[in-house]
């Protein structure tokens, strides 16, 4: 498992408590303390599988790096943090923001969510594996051009099973392909012009001057 506050993959053995019985099933608490940030993980449960995070109160969600825009990130953990609570919710926020990501980064327009994924996954510009997890989404979660989900990202509609979760793990690695790695990489370049006094031309500067050296080039 990994741990809720500091997502490092732990391996523990819960304690579990009895609470009692109601017309909604028999619950118990599940508490366990992370061996790496000694915090506890306490779980409200039922015998039946469903599982409330109590402490921390959001399920563990790998962390965003904080190159990812406040604007972003804030919508992400707040459909991480009920999640557990109302699926139907957390779906909405995600749809509502992976639309945003789409028309925004990907180039797929302010249409339906239906036909930016389809608009997305035709792309050479994004990889195959986020092609293939787009279309997956909307398979799963049985979008199409009329559907409310598509014409309307933020409605608070009936989830299909596990529609909720994949819509976090579909946003995730969208963020690393526009936000994150670009300022990665920015930083690193940075770091090779500061450590090896190079600098680069403009890409627009070094074309010009090139043409410029070739017979036949522009004239100074």
């Amino acid at each position: 498992m990994q741990c809720s506050h500091c997502h490092t993959e732990i391996s523990v053995t819960p304690h579990v408590f009895a609470l009692g019985e109601d017309q909604d099933g028999t619950w118990q608490v599940s508490s366990a303390r992370c061996p790496v940030c000694h915090r506890l993980l306490v779980n409200l449960c039922t015998k039946d599988g469903c599982t409330y995070p109590a402490w921390p109160a959001t399920l563990s969600r790998p962390r965003l790096s904080e190159d990812v825009p406040d604007e972003y990130a804030g919508e992400y953990l707040a459909a991480c943090q009920i999640i557990a609570f109302s699926p139907e919710a957390s779906a909405a926020i995600s749809r509502r923001l992976l639309h945003r990501v789409l028309a925004t980064h990907a180039s797929a327009g302010s249409g339906g969510l239906f036909q930016q994924i389809d608009k997305a996954a035709r792309s050479p510009e994004l990889p195959a594996y986020l092609k293939d997890a787009l279309r997956s989404l909307s398979q799963m979660a049985k979008l199409g051009p009329d559907s409310e989900k598509s014409k309307r990202p933020e409605v608070l509609a009936p989830v299909e099973p596990g529609e909720a979760e994949w819509l976090l793990d579909v946003l995730q690695p969208l963020f690393e392909l526009y936000f994150v790695q670009p300022a990665q990489l920015q930083r690193r370049h940075s770091e090779l012009e500061e450590r090896i006094g190079f600098v680069t031309e403009p890409a627009g500067q070094a074309s010009g001057e090139r043409a410029a050296a070739e017979p036949g080039g522009p004239p100074e």
